[in-house]
């Protein structure tokens, strides 16, 4: 039974994006300026602590979907299954930021509050999160091209 490699340049790359956005959720709004915000009314906290779960879930349910063992063979369908696998883990990885994209969308939305004169950086962020779910697909396809044909 052939092997592959628990940590590959592919996985990590979708690992280290799912960490940026499952914990940075937490260390951007668990502070005066969201959660703890005196302005801020119990439901709209409610609903800041129901995205952050969110961020935990998502980047959970994806990093399983990129590190759960596929069968092992000589056919080609542990490789069918390990990319449908990393196809899941780049959707469901991407969700959470492509939510954050599209949130500036709705009415009298910005990036940031206005009484903070830094930040604002989600776009920035998002966008690196979804580029990154899908380098690491890429990467991960790629490598499973390669040990197919070998």
């Amino acid at each position: 039974m052939a092997t592959q490699p628990f940590i590959t340049p592919g996985r990590l790359v979708i690992l280290i994006g799912n960490s940026l956005y499952a914990v940075g959720a937490f260390a951007a709004d668990w502070n005066e300026t969201h959660v703890m915000n005196p302005n801020w009314p119990p439901h709209a906290r409610f609903h800041n602590g129901q995205t952050m779960s969110l961020g935990i879930l998502l980047a959970s349910t994806s990093l399983y979907f990129a590190f759960r063992p596929c069968m092992s063979g000589a056919s080609t369908k542990p490789i069918m299954q390990a990319r449908d696998s990393l196809l899941y883990s780049a959707v469901i990885g991407s969700f959470y930021c492509a939510a954050g994209l599209s949130a500036i969308l709705y009415p009298g939305t910005d990036w940031k509050d206005p009484d903070i004169e830094t930040g604002g950086g989600q776009l920035v962020l998002f966008s690196g999160v979804v580029v990154a779910m899908w380098v690491g697909y890429a990467l991960e396809v790629s490598r499973l091209g390669k040990a197919k044909a070998s």
